[in-house]
Formats: structure tokens, C-alpha cells, sequence
């Protein structure tokens, strides 16, 4: 089968203009997730580049090997900078134009040479590649499938740049070996025509799965203070139990004293701040996953331990609110807490919580700002 070369590189222009302008329309439907409008715009530059070098009349000249291949390298930029807003990090500019300064300052002296020019090209577009795979792989914030498979992909077109860059040293007769030296050719824009679309797929996939995952954590953690909401916390405190299989376990009722009054006092906003406070302490205290916040002012906790320890931990952030809350009034009021405690074998959630719930209605009956176990 005879591949056109024309042929192949207008359908491989073409594909990564629908490619570019769908990942950045899926960004316009999201703004949250502008890592699309990075990897679109790599789409389009790359299609730009590829095209203006290789659509026009004759060889191509100065400025436009200078310029086309500048495009075609910050398009790799734009991908490895795409990754580090996708994992949440700084330094976009910096690091996507780098590439491009390095071209620009190192061609005056390489323009004679093809093998040279295609050695540099390689080396910064494997380099770009291979920094865009580490960048998934190890600064990742969810294990996502779809980023696993990006990994993949980006990892395999670093080697293809770098093997390509290789075999600029010496270009041969060996017509496998042209195939991949020359500065285009028909099996490039094949391979391209292929790895395009894909690669554009798992941003995409992995954009799905972002927002999904965020999604799932709204709807499971409490917005105000930042720990797990009711629904989180009963689905953990269920797992939990099923876990110790009968062994005890204690439940800790917490009950913020007179926040009613506080609340009139100094405003909402310091209402909500002493609320966030104590999340603060919580999550200090406890282990992940073990607390939340049940809704108003009222937080629980379940614990594999006895009713000693349970008590302890109790008395320890009880210590720790009293401490923080009076610091952030200033020290003119006093913030406490009230938590009944309940520990019982063979348990389920709702008998854990009636129980504290029980030894909570003593603690606050008993003058509040203490700590009693059923």
C-alpha cells in the first residue's frame, strides 16, 4: 500500500484542529478544568507547525523551519504545563517556553545541519514528553485509570522522540531507519494520525474522572469545616464495624456548649470559624475517616478501642478546643464542648449513637464542658 504523504499530513492537520477545538470547547463547558484549554491548545499549534512546514511550495526556508518547529515544540510545552495544572501545581510559563528559548538560541548554528536540527527537535520534544508522564505519574492527586494509560502513552512517544533524536546522528540507507530521520515522511503522519485522537481521549477520560471524583466529594464532605459529612461519616462508621467483627468499639458524641450564643454574640462568621476550628482539631486528633460532622454543631466519631482510651482521646480534644477557641475570641470568652461516650461489643451505628447520645444529654444536664461515658 502506497501512503501519500499530502494526503496524510492534511488528514493529520485536520484531526488535530478537531481534536484542539474539541478539548478546548470541553474546557469552556468547565472552566475548573483548564489543563483542556493547555492540551487543546497543543493540538492546534502542533497542527499549525506540521502544516506550515510541510504544506507549502518547495523546502521549506529559514524562518519557517525556525518558526514551524518552535509551534510544533511548544505544543509538547503546552502538554507537559496542561499536566502540572491538571495536578494542581505552579510554574506554567517558565517551564512551557523553555523548550522553545533553547530551539531559538541553538538554531543559527544548527540550520545547515538536518541530523542536527532533528536531534535538538527530539531531544526537547521526548524531553517534554517524558516530563509529562513523571508529572502524572508521581504528582498525581487521585489514582485515576484513564491517567494511568495517559502515563502509558506519553512515556511511549518520549522513547519514539528520543530514539528518532538518536537516529539523527547518523542517517542511512536503511529505509526504516529514513523512515523516522527524515524530517517528515508518510509513517509519521500514519503514526501521528493514530496517537493523536488517543492521547486526546485519556485528557479527556481523565478530566471525566476528575470531575466525577469531585463530585463525589461534595456530596461527602462538609463544606464549611472540611471533614466528612453525615452521609461519609455513617458509611465509614458501618465499614468500620463490619471490620472489628464483634470486637468493641467506641462512639464519641461531640456537642459545641452555648454556640447558639455565640452565634449572637460575634456574628455567624465566627460561629462558622469556631465550627472549622474544631474540624481542625478533629482531623488533628483522630484517625482519617474515623469522624464528621452529624449537622449544625453536633460532630461524632467511631473508634476500635475501649472506653478508657475512647475517654482519653475525648479529654484531649476537649482540652485542645477549650485552648483554641479561647485564643481565637481573644481570650474574654470561653469555647467548650460537651461528649458522651459509648462503648459496646457487636455494635451497629445507630446503637453506638443512641448511647452517646444518652451520655451527652448527661454531660450537658451535669453543666457541659466535660466528658461522660454511658
Amino acid at each position: 500500500m502506497v501512503l501519500d504523504p499530502a494526503t496524510l499530513t492534511v488528514a493529520f492537520i485536520l484531526l488535530s484542529c478537531v481534536l484542539g477545538t474539541l478539548l478546548i470547547f470541553s474546557w469552556t463547558l468547565n472552566r475548573q478544568l483548564s489543563a483542556l484549554a493547555w492540551w487543546g491548545t497543543a493540538f492546534c499549534l502542533i497542527a499549525v507547525g506540521i502544516g506550515w512546514a510541510n504544506l507549502g511550495k518547495g523546502p521549506p526556508g529559514y524562518p519557517v523551519l525556525l518558526l514551524a518547529n518552535a509551534l510544533g515544540i511548544l505544543s509538547y510545552g503546552a502538554i507537559y504545563v496542561g499536566c502540572r495544572v491538571f495536578n494542581k501545581r505552579p510554574g506554567i510559563l517558565l517551564h512551557g517556553g523553555a523548550g522553545v528559548a533553547v530551539w531559538i538560541g541553538a538554531f543559527p548554528f544548527i540550520y545547515d545541519s538536518q541530523g542536527y536540527r532533528l536531534i535538538l527537535a527530539s531531544l526537547l520534544t521526548g524531553a517534554y514528553a517524558a516530563l509529562s508522564a513523571w508529572e502524572l505519574a508521581r504528582h498525581a492527586a487521585q489514582a485515576l485509570a484513564s491517567q494511568r494509560v495517559a502515563v502509558f502513552l506519553l512515556s511511549s512517544l518520549a522513547v519514539f522522540n528520543l530514539l528518532r533524536g538518536l537516529l539523527g546522528i547518523s542517517l542511512t540507507s536503511v529505509p526504516w531507519i529514513d523512515t523516522f530521520a527524515r524530517r517528515w515522511s508518510s509513517e509519521m503522519a500514519l503514526f501521528l494520525v493514530v496517537f493523536g485522537p488517543t492521547l486526546a481521549f485519556m485528557f479527556l477520560s481523565m478530566a471525566k474522572e476528575r470531575l466525577k471524583l469531585d463530585y463525589m466529594r461534595a456530596a461527602l464532605v462538609d463544606d464549611l469545616t472540611g471533614i466528612p459529612n453525615r452521609r461519609a461519616f455513617l458509611q465509614a462508621a458501618s465499614k468500620l464495624l463490619d471490620r472489628l467483627n464483634g470486637r468493641p468499639a467506641s462512639c464519641l458524641l461531640f456537642d459545641l456548649d452555648n454556640f447558639k450564643a455565640i452565634n449572637d454574640r460575634h456574628g455567624h462568621a465566627t460561629g462558622d470559624r469556631i465550627l472549622s476550628i474544631f474540624g481542625g482539631i478533629l482531623t488533628e486528633k483522630l484517625p482519617k475517616g474515623s469522624f464528621g460532622r452529624l449537622g449544625g454543631e453536633e460532630f461524632a466519631a467511631i473508634l476500635p478501642m475501649g472506653s478508657r482510651d475512647a475517654a482519653s482521646v475525648a479529654e484531649a480534644i476537649r482540652d485542645a478546643f477549650s485552648a483554641a477557641g479561647k485564643a481565637d475570641l481573644g481570650g474574654n470568652e470561653d469555647v467548650t464542648v460537651s461528649i458522651g461516650c459509648a462503648t459496646i461489643p457487636r455494635a451497629s451505628t445507630e446503637d453506638l449513637l443512641r448511647r452517646a447520645d444518652q451520655a451527652l444529654y448527661c454531660a450537658k444536664e451535669s453543666g457541659r464542658n466535660m466528658v461522660v461515658a454511658a
